[in-house]
Formats: C-alpha cells, sequence, structure tokens
C-alpha cells in the first residue's frame, strides 16, 4: 500500500515538473511624440517573446496608450491579430518616419484564421494604438515621430 501511494505522488511530481507556468513579459514603458507635440505613453515590445504575444489576451489598451515594437533589423514584419479582442490601428516606420497605416483592423471572426497583414515597404518599428486613434491624432503616412525608452 506503501508503495502504491509513493508511485501515485512520483508520478504527480514528475507531471507536475513538465508543465511550465509562462509569466506574461513585464513591459518597459517609453513615449512616442507626434508632430503635433503629443506624447503618447507606450509599452516596448523588444523581444521574440513580447512580439510574438504583443496586444494579444487583453481585453484592451489603456486609454492613451500604445504599444511600440521594436525590431533589430529593418523588414517587412508582418503582423497578426491572434488572441487579440479588440480593434486596432498599426504603423509601420522606417527610421522615425510612418511609412504605412493599417486603419481599424478587426480582432478575428471566432474559429476563423487571425488575418495578417504586411506593410508594402520595409520597417523597423511598429506602433500600435486604439483603433480610430491614428486618424483622430491626425497620424498620415510621411510624418515623423520621435520615441524614447
Amino acid at each position: 500500500m506503501n508503495r502504491s501511494c509513493f508511485l501515485i505522488v512520483a508520478l504527480g511530481v514528475l507531471l507536475g515538473g513538465c508543465t511550465t507556468i509562462q509569466a506574461e513579459p513585464t513591459y518597459q514603458h517609453g513615449t512616442v511624440t507626434l508632430p503635433s507635440g503629443t506624447t503618447i505613453p507606450v509599452e516596448i515590445s523588444d523581444t521574440p517573446a513580447k512580439r510574438t504575444l504583443g496586444l494579444g489576451k487583453r481585453g484592451g489598451l489603456r486609454a492613451g496608450w500604445g504599444m511600440l515594437f521594436v525590431f533589430e533589423k529593418t523588414g517587412s514584419h508582418p503582423f497578426w491579430m491572434k488572441d487579440m479582442h479588440f480593434a486596432i490601428d498599426i504603423l509601420w516606420l522606417r527610421n522615425r518616419r510612418i511609412v504605412h497605416i493599417a486603419h481599424n483592423v478587426l480582432p478575428p471572426v471566432s474559429g476563423k484564421k487571425p488575418e495578417t497583414l504586411a506593410p508594402p515597404v520595409s520597417a523597423n518599428l511598429v506602433l500600435e494604438l486604439a483603433a480610430g486613434q491614428a486618424e483622430a491624432l491626425g497620424l498620415e503616412t510621411g510624418q515623423s515621430l520621435r520615441y524614447q525608452f
């Protein structure tokens, strides 16, 4: 009887050790300053794990905030809406200049493959804002943004 209990406990410990609990990443904060002088606080997404998760699995953005994705190299950097629960604007930047904007990108419909969006030109930064904010803030392709983090 004792041997059976020991085996059950040992099996439980072994199986428990096979699972990992993945903590949500901690994001550094920074700011993005628009041509108008308006400053937007942002979470900095600068590692593969942070970029993969992005704004996924959240209920929304904090009011007035954004997320700035920082890439080591300039490239296409497509984005998808996996695990997203709210619409966003996606702005691709190359050397601080807006090179493409996708307005009001919707979260995926349940049971369907998430949409993937890629800019027509290369970029090294991506700024995500709540849907409608790019237009409300007067952001357009060709404008330069400043960022600090």
